[in-house]
C-alpha cells in the first residue's frame, strides 16, 4: 500500500494541526477519484521544529520505501532576531534538498513564513489547501 506524509511541527501546535486535518481531509476525498491516490494510507508524524521536518521526513523514507508524496506542514513567525532567516533558509534548503534526493516522491513545502499572527491567519487555510491539491498535481504526474 503506498503512502503520504504528512510532517508537521510542534510550534502552533493548534495551526499546524489543523493544517493537517485539511491536507488530510482533501487527500480523503481525492481518494475516491484520483486513481493514484486509491490504497493510499495517509501517515502523520511531529518534529520538534521547522528545522526538523526534513530528518524526520527522510527517516519515515529510509524506514519505509512506499512513500508518493510528503507535505510539510509549518509556521514561522518573524521575531526580533536573526533567528527567522536562518530558520526559513535551512528549513526550505533542507526540504528541498530531500525533493532532490528522493525525486520519486511528490513532495511539497507548506511552510509558511509570516511577520505576524494577521498574516498567518490570512494564509494559512488557503495556502494550505492550494499546496495539497499541488501535492495531487505533483503524486499523478510523478505516477504517469
Amino acid at each position: 500500500m503506498n503512502k503520504i506524509l504528512v510532517v508537521q511541527t510542534a510550534w502552533y501546535e493548534e495551526e499546524t494541526v489543523d493544517m493537517s486535518n485539511i491536507v488530510i481531509n482533501i487527500l480523503e476525498d481525492a481518494s475516491m477519484s484520483e486513481d493514484a491516490l486509491m490504497s493510499t494510507r495517509v501517515i502523520t508524524a511531529t518534529a520538534p521544529g521547522a528545522l526538523e521536518l526534513a530528518a524526520v521526513a527522510k527517516h519515515h523514507i529510509v524506514k519505509h520505501d512506499d512513500y508518493i508524496g510528503i507535505i510539510f506542514n509549518g509556521i514561522v513567525i518573524r521575531g526580533e532576531t536573526i533567528h527567522y532567516e536562518l530558520v526559513t533558509n535551512e528549513t526550505f534548503r533542507s526540504i528541498g534538498s530531500l525533493a532532490e534526493s528522493f525525486c520519486n516522491i511528490a513532495i511539497i513545502n507548506n511552510v509558511i513564513c509570516v511577520e505576524n499572527l494577521a498574516q498567518l491567519e490570512k494564509r494559512r487555510v488557503k495556502n494550505t489547501e492550494n499546496n495539497t491539491y499541488a501535492l495531487i498535481q505533483l503524486i499523478n504526474e510523478k505516477s504517469s
